[in-house]
């Protein structure tokens, strides 16, 4: 497996891992979910089910979801949909769900109705990241564009970075500069950004900045293997 798959999947695995905000009386549920107390939640949730049947529907369809349960996971999204969830966050869920599956043509379906249906930048990275899963650079491009604009951001320059790094690796490296420069300093994304600076700065045959840039990748991040691999791999 490739950095550039690891990369994307570690991005999949924080889009998939973050519930639905909820509100009162549902915010507790939300809390447990938050916090890995999946029994809980399914407690608490089941109690709320009459009287908050989509929000309480829609947990629980994020609770099985998380614990792997993707069949649980899409019958509650269902038993939502007819309680009255609306269908951008149906099929915002359902690309969730199928994305967890690796089924990433019904996922690339579903995100695209979400993201016709809503501009809500989250939509529009996964179905970014959906695309890039599928090897379609287009695809990738088509998401990631949509979520910059609809206020994603540096996580959206970022991955436009990644999908262009083979084929244009100029315009990627203009992209995860200002990545980098807009991405916090807790962000995971980060010295991500500057490693696959480096990666590009090398296939532009611009080696000694790319050796450059991955020094001061291990001061800013001492513990970052894949820059000390790389240094290793391009020699002194």
């Amino acid at each position: 497996m490739n950095r550039v798959r690891i990369t994307l999947l570690a991005l999949l695995g924080l889009l998939l891992a973050s519930p639905v905000a909820a509100e009162e009386p549902l915010s507790y549920a939300e809390q447990l979910i938050r916090s890995g107390e999946y029994a809980l939640a399914e407690i608490a949730l089941e109690k709320q089910i009459a009287d908050h049947p989509v929000a309480a529907a829609r947990l629980l369809s994020d609770v099985y979801l998380f614990e792997g349960d993707l069949d649980r996971a899409q019958h509650w999204l269902e038993r939502a949909r007819e309680a009255g969830l609306d269908d951008a966050a149906y099929y915002w869920q359902k690309g969730r769900i199928e994305s967890a599956r690796a089924n990433w043509p019904a996922a690339w379906a579903a995100l695209r109705s979400a993201v016709a249906l809503s501009p809500r930048p989250e939509y529009a990275l996964l179905w970014g990241a959906v695309g890039l899963a599928q090897g379609d650079a287009e695809r990738a491009r088509l998401g990631f564009g949509k979520a910059e604009r609809s206020g994603s951001g540096a996580s959206a320059l970022f991955l436009q970075g990644l999908t262009l790094l083979a084929t244009s690796p100029e315009q990627a490296l203009a992209l995860l500069r200002r990545a980098q420069l807009e991405l916090g300093s807790e962000s995971p994304l980060k010295p991500q950004a500057i490693y696959w600076q480096a990666r590009a700065l090398e296939r532009l045959g611009r080696v000694k900045e790319a050796r450059s840039t991955l020094r001061f990748l291990l001061r800013s991040y001492p513990g970052y293997g894949p820059a000390r691999d790389e240094l290793n791999r391009l020699g002194p």
